[in-house]
């Protein structure tokens, strides 16, 4: 099964999910804003600890995500190598791939952390709230988008996993598209690569 199976299983499997149990996945919601909590583990490492399970689980989004979040809460680079390389040891070459995946993703969110470490105390502050903001808006018309297509769907599954699969294929070629359009417009440089 490859990386984009596996995502687009998880996200059938956990809608289905929610469509048959709402009051399991409410709990099971609650439940993991619980777990990120502060107690005898800071929420930095217990978010380290999350991106080592999401490895050896073999979980796409689940590696995004902690990864993302071990940032956001002050882990570093080498600290989330090694989480990796505990996956990989209690793994073993299956997981190596999903550790190597782990790295990309650590390296694409580190440039965009990198390009803020030239700023300091309140400017760097005002960087990143922005990010934030407009990473919202992005995250608002990803769900606009949803929302409309839900609305074509008409609540039925067959059409909602054929938009998903729509949206995974064509995602690829809208990434490419709107990467080389704003190069166009100069926001960044092409790879010369």
């Amino acid at each position: 099964m490859t990386i984009t199976e596996d995502r687009h299983n998880d996200y059938v499997t956990s809608s289905k999910m929610q469509e048959l149990s709402p009051e399991y996945m409410t709990a099971w919601n609650s439940f993991m804003e619980k777990i990120g909590v502060e107690g005898a583990l800071s929420s930095r490492r217990k978010e380290l600890i999350a991106v080592s399970l999401s490895i050896a689980s073999k979980c796409d989004w689940c590696i995004r995500s902690h990864v993302q979040k071990a940032l956001d809460l002050g882990g570093t680079k080498q600290e989330i190598i090694e989480a990796a390389w505990i996956a990989v040891l209690m793994g073993g070459d299956p997981v190596l791939k999903y550790a190597q995946w782990a790295v990309h993703i650590l390296e694409e969110y580190l440039e965009i952390y990198d390009e803020h470490e030239m700023f300091t105390g309140q400017v760097q502050l005002e960087l990143e709230n922005e990010y934030k903001k407009l990473h919202e808006h992005l995250l608002d018309y990803v769900n606009h988008i949803c929302e409309e297509v839900e609305e074509l769907c008409d609540n039925d599954p067959d059409r909602k996993k054929l938009a998903l699969n729509i949206a995974e294929t064509d995602g690829n070629v809208l990434s490419l598209l709107i990467t080389k359009e704003c190069h166009k417009r100069g926001w960044g440089e092409p790879d010369d690569n």
